[in-house]
């Protein structure tokens, strides 16, 4: 008989298997999962376990339930079958309770028959009771091998009490042992990079395979990617099991401790369910607040496995970049709706309201904008109207063309009124009214009456009188909306949604960081250095801006300019601008009035009040007076410097509260710290087999260490929100 030292572990089983005890006392079986954690220890050589021969392991003892097993699947793995556990019994063998597992033991996964089974000689004729809907693959053949442990009184420890070792199956060869349940399950550390990877938006497939590359491939990673399927698809149901209510309470609470400058404001029904969602963090109240003269309304992006639409008011910073100033999820799109939207969107930003919106011809977004914001300049989306018009017919050229002059090339409402009917003749006359599509029908002539009725929201016309930063149209949410669907996807739940369009806002925030890296390092390329005028811009204007007025002044030269006595004003001087077409003919006629004294240019495309930057009319009369007599207009007054399209926009007065350090915060940063560390530490010291052991004595150390400094937490794992943080009903008043 071989002496031999009770087994030690060193680790014991994450979630060990709930154990049942059948009424009588009798040992029961049942099916388990087994999920430990990947078997790496081999069985110590030196004992040389013959399961029919009781002298190798009858002396073997085992500290506690969970270390028998283990020891046990152990074995299973190197043999090549897994272990199903049978069900502990707290009772002694005189049938009385008591508080110790006395008796438990393991079986083949390949124990019994499946309910039904055709291969059970039990059944008759082999034929199943009951048709299935999923006809499943046999996987078990009645194999009798079982081991048995036993409480020992005298030890306190167990001992195998019996152990039937024969299959009737064959064993699992090394090269597809990697497949087998007892040897999948995930570590800490990379259940921390699937959450990691998902939350930044990577598939499974891609992040699967990002996992595989560290441990050398897809059989030494520890589990399939079908587990890394299940892992993420039951962390979800896990969020999810209070409603969507609460995780929208939980998701804007944990939001305000970080933030407390965050703001948002749910409508519920008259049910008290949820209608629609409003919120904007400390940065979109920033923005709005510093760029916040022009913003774009968009609701056509359906977000989520709801299909509920995604609102955003967005605008553009002084880089002329995209940035959003608040989000809505809106559960219907009602006149209602976008008033209480509106409303809330005024409170959030102190009752700020924007100098004009752009849209589309919704007519209840229009009717919430009446009422909310009744002095905001409303737009209306012209890449839509043209849309609109194709959908109605108005498909051809002619039409087409006609429409676009009226929307972006008139400067007063009688040369619409003059250039309106114009159209209608053009593209409506008798002689054309035979040809397929061309026809005034009753649809077309109604579309049209209703489009001239809202003319003073399309027609430049009437914009010219709005600063609207050279916006237009809603193509502003149409182009976030193009970015939107690399981060959001139908399939998404709330709390899914809410991380990625988080990651959103991530990306484009950090867009905006490296321009103004680059504003601090480099200068915009000046074409023309000989230009005082664009001198006094390169240094002040954001790249994008001053390139705008970069490309305004080299179509300035094309122009002629000659005094216009006859538009003279109160001591201010009018000059008539035109450039000439192929047959010398005069186009593009502007008028530009000048205040030498006050230095003041007033150009009639109002491009400056629409946009904020000098047009090409103004520019040329600043060169042709400014180097042919009157050197004082050169010197460009601070009035034509736009403030909100400078480097120095933010220079405001408005500050974001301190964001605060929550738990999960400094949580991820000491795991970015230790991991960036430990990994660095792993690649220059693995080389040496010494070192390699002294590191990993080292870290088995250290482990042990952690593990009494936290007993009551699940080693590994960071704290976890509770049922009551979770749930507000379980709250005080």
């Amino acid at each position: 008989m071989m002496d031999s030292a009770p087994i030690t572990m060193d680790e014991v089983v994450d979630g060990a298997n709930e154990q049942k005890t059948g009424e009588t006392g009798t040992e029961t079986t049942m099916d388990v999962d087994i999920q430990e954690t990947t078997v790496q220890r081999e069985i110590d050589d030196e004992i040389k376990i013959i399961p029919s021969n009781e002298e190798t392991w009858m002396d073997l003892r085992f500290d506690t339930k969970d270390h028998g097993l283990l020891w046990y699947k152990c074995y299973a793995h190197n043999k090549g079958f897994y272990v199903r556990e049978t069900g502990g019994v707290k009772r002694t063998s005189n049938n009385k309770p008591c508080e110790v597992v006395r008796y438990f033991g393991g079986r083949c996964n390949k124990e019994g028959w499946r309910k039904g089974s055709t291969n059970n000689p039990a059944n008759d004729d082999h034929v199943d009771q009951q048709p299935r809907s999923r006809i499943r693959k046999e996987d078990r053949w009645d194999c009798k091998a079982v081991i048995r442990f036993q409480f020992e009184d005298s030890s306190q420890k167990y001992y195998i009490s019996s152990w039937l070792d024969e299959h009737n199956h064959k064993m699992i060869p090394p090269s597809s042992r990697q497949f087998m349940r007892s040897n999948r399950t995930m570590n800490e550390v990379q259940k921390f990079l699937i959450d990691m990877y998902h939350k930044a938006g990577i598939s499974i497939q891609s992040s699967f395979q990002a996992l595989c590359l560290a441990p050398g491939g897809r059989e030494n990673v520890g589990f399939t990617q079908m587990d890394h399927k299940n892992y993420i698809r039951t962390k979800r149901q896990k969020t999810m099991k209070f409603g969507e209510a609460t995780m929208i309470y939980h998701h804007f609470k944990s939001e305000a401790s970080m933030d407390p400058a965050f703001f948002y404001e749910i409508q519920v029904d008259i049910n008290e369910e949820i209608a629609s969602i409003f919120w904007a963090d400390g940065r979109m109240r920033m923005d709005y607040f510093y760029f916040g003269d022009t913003i774009s309304f968009d609701t056509t992006y359906r977000t989520n496995k709801n299909a509920c639409p995604l609102a955003l008011f967005m605008g553009f910073n002084n880089y002329r970049e995209t940035c959003v100033f608040g989000a809505a999820l809106l559960y219907d799109e009602t006149s209602a709706t976008f008033d209480w939207l509106f409303k809330q969107f005024l409170i959030c930003m102190n009752g700020k309201e924007p100098g004009a919106v752009f849209t589309d011809q919704a007519a209840a977004i229009a009717a919430g904008i009446r009422t909310a914001l009744p002095r905001t300049y409303h737009g209306l989306c012209t890449f839509h109207i043209t849309m609109n018009a194709k959908s109605n017919g108005l498909w051809w050229s002619p039409f087409l063309e006609e429409l676009s002059f009226l929307m972006y090339d008139l400067e007063t409402e009688d040369e619409f009124d003059y250039y309106w009917k114009k159209m209608l003749e053009n593209c409506f006359n008798e002689e054309e009214e035979e040809e397929e599509g061309k026809k005034l029908t009753s649809k077309i002539e109604a579309w049209l009456q209703n489009l001239h009725k809202v003319r003073s929201k399309w027609s430049s016309a009437w914009l010219k009188d709005h600063f609207a930063c050279g916006m237009r149209s809603s193509q502003l949410s149409e182009s976030c909306n193009s970015h939107l669907r690399k981060y959001l996807q139908s399939k998404l739940t709330l709390w899914e949604f809410f991380i990625q369009f988080n990651n959103f806002l991530e990306a484009k925030r950090h867009k905006e960081l490296r321009s103004d890296y680059e504003a601090l390092n480099t200068i915009p390329y000046l074409v023309f250095t000989n230009s005082e005028v664009l001198q006094q811009f390169v240094t002040k204007y954001t790249q994008n801006i001053f390139g705008n007025m970069q490309d305004e002044y080299s179509k300035s030269i094309k122009y002629h300019i000659r005094p216009n006595n006859s538009k003279d004003i109160d001591g201010m001087f009018a000059y008539e601008l035109h450039k000439l077409d192929q047959q010398r003919n005069p186009i593009d006629k502007r008028i530009v009035i000048v205040d030498f004294v006050e230095r003041k240019l007033i150009c009639s495309c109002k491009m400056f009040e629409k946009c904020g930057w000098l047009c090409r009319h103004v520019l040329r009369a600043i060169d042709h007076l400014g180097y042919g007599g009157h050197p004082e207009i050169l010197n460009i007054h601070t009035r034509y410097i736009l403030n909100r399209w400078t480097y120095d926009a933010k220079s405001g007065d408005f500050t974001l509260p301190a964001v605060q350090d929550t738990a999960e915060r400094v949580y991820c940063s000491m795991v970015k710290q230790l991991t960036g560390s430990m990994n660095l530490l792993a690649t220059h010291t693995c080389m040496d087999d010494d070192i390699y052991k002294m590191l990993e004595e080292g870290m088995q150390a250290l482990k042990i260490r952690a593990e009494s400094m936290m007993p009551a937490m699940k080693f590994g794992q960071p704290s976890t929100s509770t049922e009551a943080e979770l749930n507000p009903a379980t709250e005080g008043k």
